[in-house]
Formats: C-alpha cells, sequence, structure tokens
C-alpha cells in the first residue's frame, strides 16, 4: 500500500473543519430528511468537508448519527445539571418555574433535534437508533431531572396519582414536540414564533403539569 492509499480519506494538518460545525450540518441534514434519506455528501457539503473526512473520523453515517446524539446528551445533561443545582438554592415556591424555564430554553436550542429524535422514537426506525436515543440519551437526561425533582420534594409518586416518571416524561416531551413545530403552534396562538412570550407560556403549561402531577 502507498502512502496516498493510506492517508486517503485523511484530513491534512490544518485542514480539519470545527467538529461542531460538521455535527451542527448532520443534525439539520438528518431533521429535514430523516436518517434513511439523508447522503453523508450533503452533510459533507453543508459543513465544507470531503465527504470522505466523515468516513474517517466517524465509519459510518450511523457513527455520525451516534456521536450528534451523544453531543446533545453530554452537553443537554451538563446543562441540566447546573440549572438544577442553582434551583436548589432558591426558595421552595421558586424552584418549580425557575425549573420549567430553564427546560423549556434547553429544549429549544436545538428544535432540529426535537424533530429528529420524535421522528425516529414513533417510526419503524432501526432498533440499533432506538436503543442508542434511549440510553445515551434519555434515560440519563430523564433520571437527571427526575432525581433532582425528587430530591427537593417537587415530584412524588403518590397513590392515585400518575407515575411520576410518566408525568416528567409527559411534560417534557409536549414541550418537545412544540418546540419542533412551533410555526404551526404560534399560527393557531396569538403568539410569535419561537418569542419570548411564546416560551414563557410554554414553561408556565410545563409548571404547571408537574405541579398536578
Amino acid at each position: 500500500m502507498t502512502s496516498a492509499e493510506r492517508n486517503r480519506g485523511r484530513p491534512r494538518k490544518g485542514d480539519e473543519q470545527d467538529t461542531d460545525t460538521l455535527l451542527e450540518a448532520a443534525l439539520t441534514s438528518f431533521a429535514e430528511h430523516g436518517f434513511d434519506k439523508t447522503p453523508l455528501r450533503l452533510i459533507a457539503t453543508r459543513a465544507g468537508v470531503d465527504v470522505a473526512l466523515i468516513s474517517y473520523r466517524y465509519g459510518s453515517k450511523f457513527g455520525l448519527w451516534e456521536a450528534v446524539v451523544r453531543s446533545v446528551s453530554d452537553d443537554s445533561r451538563l446543562q441540566a445539571a447546573e440549572f438544577m443545582r442553582q434551583a436548589e438554592d432558591l426558595p421552595q415556591e421558586h424552584r418549580l418555574p425557575f425549573i420549567s424555564t430553564h427546560l423549556v430554553d434547553l429544549i429549544f436550542q436545538l428544535p432540529a433535534f426535537s424533530r429528529v429524535l420524535l421522528t425516529e422514537l414513533i417510526s419503524n426506525v432501526s432498533d440499533d437508533r432506538k436503543e442508542l436515543i434511549t440510553e445515551a440519551l434519555l434515560k440519563p437526561m430523564h433520571q437527571t431531572i427526575l432525581v433532582s425533582l425528587q430530591k427537593m420534594g417537587l415530584l412524588a409518586d403518590m397513590e392515585g396519582e400518575p407515575d411520576s416518571g410518566l408525568s416528567l416524561m409527559f411534560a417534557i416531551g409536549s414541550v418537545a414536540l412544540i418546540s419542533s413545530i412551533s410555526t404551526v403552534a404560534a399560527a393557531l396562538t396569538n403568539l410569535e414564533d419561537d418569542g419570548p412570550q411564546f416560551r414563557e407560556d410554554l414553561a408556565k403549561l410545563l409548571c404547571r403539569i408537574l405541579r398536578q402531577q
């Protein structure tokens, strides 16, 4: 094997594009076309890299998808853990509104990911992708928030009431759905699409759902 063959597909030193740009391009493409119908060449073009770089760095389209999921998961959990910690220092009556506001802001950071996530979970996709989403993102994120809410006495299992874990999933899932179709949601209300009042009202609704669990 020649030196050129060994280095085929590898980025030359100094030519590597920022990883965030590539992951962002992948997320946008997956949101628009779905995983199966998104060609790697489209992602590469959007990121401004050679398509061979994706294969070299991630191995396959699934490897790139896994990198997107894990990146979002890591960042989201860090942010969630931080604002949950901050909530512990607040008076009890201010904690849930504070948490609800930050949860809504966190979800709205990546509306494209919410679209991809919902599509992946409700469609007949591969078990590998569903398992990745569940184990790498949903379970850790859900557990981080649930444990903190229970620790602060804001969410608890009570006889005759819905399961606290299901209540949290329902509340967050509702916000994720709205964020993924915010333009449609705004058209059915008097609110500006993704405007401050839009998010504020969603945070109030999220808070109300969790209080009534």
